[in-house]
């Protein structure tokens, strides 16, 4: 590429080329200008078999590099590569929709001059706005909640990669330290439109669910509280809108069968922390009594199906 792109696609992943193929094909066939963005792919997949295909493609705009960051600080390897004006975070699951690299492009437009903190919510806040505008960090976690914690939300200007090194990362969410700590104040925005649809994510997992999110996740905006970063009004939204989500994953992943590798121990010891066990048995009775429900519906559309 002769000059720098306007945007930068990091995908970090562990080499999951059944995952990633899928990606890369739904960006480059909606066929953008390959002058104004870059792919950026970090991969630290043991035994990789992604190399072989990665050689196979002939676009001047990839880059791919393997790297020995552990677990979820890849994303912060791959942000690192990103010679973009803006740097987005694309999940290595989750395949783009057409138009999606365009909207994208003009996103970063419409911003350039103010370079505000940008989070890329995907349709997931609940607002009529594509735009949501915040005056502050307060404002900005309150319209996010929970969903502040999802990776694939995150991009940051070029401007601001080189502080990386200055943020103090927490290992299971870094994507949430560096949303947070890369500047200590901003002007910030919630892009709320979709761009993207998660593939089949079968595997996904391997740590402890209940104690990511139930306790060090809120460990993190309970941080922002104690710093007056955050409200404590805030923090009490966030925690009762993290306690359905966590209700729903019980549901899922505990007393539904799943494909994942989530680790499921000590739940009630991980409510003990800022829920309470009257809160894990609540979340127990309300799921067992939900199982009814779910068993009819399938058992419906499975007789319907077979008509």
């Amino acid at each position: 590429m002769d000059k720098e792109p306007i945007l930068s696609l990091c995908i970090p992943t562990n080499g999951a080329v059944e995952w990633v193929l899928p990606v890369i094909e739904s960006i480059y066939s909606q066929g953008y200008d390959t002058d104004k963005f870059e792919v950026v792919i970090t991969d630290n997949g043991k035994d990789s078999q992604l190399p072989a295909y990665i050689s196979k493609m002939n676009y001047p705009n990839l880059c791919y590099k393997q790297t020995s960051a552990e677990g979820f600080l890849n994303l912060v390897s791959c942000l690192k590569e990103g010679k973009g004006l803006f740097c987005k975070m694309i999940n290595h699951r989750s395949v783009m929709l057409p138009g999606s690299i365009a909207d994208m492009v003009s996103l970063v437009e419409k911003y350039k001059y103010t370079q505000p903190i940008v989070y890329c919510a995907d349709g997931n806040v609940k607002s009529d706005s594509e735009y949501i505008e915040c005056t502050n960090i307060n404002d900005f976690v309150r319209n996010l909640s929970y969903c502040c914690s999802w990776s694939a939300g995150i991009g940051f200007w070029h401007k601001d990669i080189p502080q990386i090194t200055n943020v103090k990362l927490n290992k299971m969410f870094p994507n949430a330290s560096l949303l947070f700590e890369i500047r200590n104040d901003s002007h910030y925005v919630i892009w709320n439109k979709k761009y993207e649809h998660m593939c089949d994510d079968s595997g996904k997992g391997g740590y402890d669910l209940f104690n990511t999110f139930g306790v060090v996740l809120l460990d993190i905006l309970n941080d922002l509280r104690i710093r007056t970063r955050i409200t404590s009004e805030t923090f009490v939204s966030v925690k009762r809108d993290l306690y359905r989500f966590l209700c729903e994953l019980y549901l899922n992943e505990v007393l539904l069968p799943t494909k994942h590798t989530f680790v499921i121990h000590h739940v009630a010891q991980s409510f003990d922390v800022y829920f309470g066990r009257y809160y894990y048995w609540k979340m127990i009775l309300v799921g067992l009594s939900k199982l009814p429900y779910i068993y009819i519906r399938k058992c419906y559309f499975k007789i319907l199906g077979g008509r």
